[in-house]
């Protein structure tokens, strides 16, 4: 029984940073008043290039480093797009989707045309510390890999930046009173363009997370959703990080004890369990219906009179 449930911890664990990586990007770009809904595609299209670079440099660091830079191109497109032509932020971003799911395919088969064995790619590796590693359940949280110790450290390292720091206020200033917040100095398009840009960026690693941690391949569609559930995290998190973080946790429990569900050879057929997190985004909605808070000018243009 212990060993059933560490197992489903670290299964857990290893599945939070899609999850914190994804609506933590969408967070930071929120607060400065963009609403990204691209998550999908930007994840679909990191995915990809981060599996390509990754298994033609057998260096699964590049791959990452990949992904990060597709997610960035992603983000900064979205806000490009939005402040010069003032179009609503939701239909560049489902555009954006789109495109996406096209690309991703498109590079696979360019570069590695149609194979009848999928190569595995360099995956990212775990850091294992010593005493500490034998301890039941706890062993859970810290025999993973480098990505996952990184997601701890990000998620502070947000919250402190957003909260306590001078460029934080500012940064929410900008998603609360775009108009305030120029009157007083801060240079709304570029915050924008920033973190916007940034959270793409972390959009990306969360896509190439999939195939350089879960899977160790590309095969279509991998991100499964997942980027349309991390803009369901971030709106029920009020777009806070500590309630990101903690969303995060509840998806990946989700989708372990859908994979346990799976493997234990049960008689459910299989494309429910591929629906669980999406039943949960939509019964977690509901319930936080009435705590849901949103920056006030969120997906709203701003024009600088």
């Amino acid at each position: 029984m212990v060993n059933v449930v560490n197992e489903l911890l670290k299964q857990m664990v290893a599945y939070t940073p899609i999850y914190t990586l994804s609506s933590l990007g969408l967070v930071i770009g929120g607060r400065a008043g963009i609403f990204n809904v691209s998550g999908e595609g930007t994840m679909l299209a990191a995915a990809s290039a981060g599996y390509i670079v990754a298994l033609q440099t057998g260096n699964w660091l590049l791959g990452i480093l990949a992904s990060a830079a597709m997610g960035a191109a992603f983000g900064f497109t979205l806000v490009f797009i939005h402040e010069t032509t003032k179009v609503s932020q939701f239909i560049i971003g489902i555009s954006l989707v789109i495109l996406g799911a096209g690309l991703s395919d498109l590079l696979y088969k360019l570069v590695l045309g149609v194979q009848l064995f999928i190569p595995e790619a360099p995956k990212v590796p775990e850091v294992r510390i010593p005493l500490l590693s034998r301890i039941p359940f706890l062993s859970a949280f810290i025999n993973q890999n480098v990505i996952v110790y990184l997601t701890y450290a990000l998620v502070i390292l947000v919250y402190y930046f957003l909260y306590k720091t001078k460029p934080g206020l500012e940064l929410r200033a900008v998603g609360e009173n775009p108009k305030a917040a120029d009157v007083v100095g801060i240079n709304v398009t570029l915050t924008r363009y920033l973190t916007t840009t940034l959270g793409g960026a972390l959009l990306g690693i969360a896509g190439g997370y999939l195939p350089l941690v879960v899977t160790g391949t590309y095969t279509p569609n991998i991100t499964n959703g997942r980027g349309f559930i991390a803009v369901g995290i971030a709106i029920f998190a009020s777009w806070r990080p500590e309630r990101t973080f903690l969303g995060a946790l509840l998806f990946a429990a989700i989708e372990a004890i859908a994979l346990q569900m799976q493997l234990s050879g049960t008689v459910i057929p299989y494309q429910f369990f591929l629906m669980t997190p999406f039943i949960g985004i939509l019964v977690v909605m509901w319930l936080f219906k009435k705590k849901v808070e949103f920056p006030a000018s969120l997906g709203k243009p701003y024009s600088r009179e």
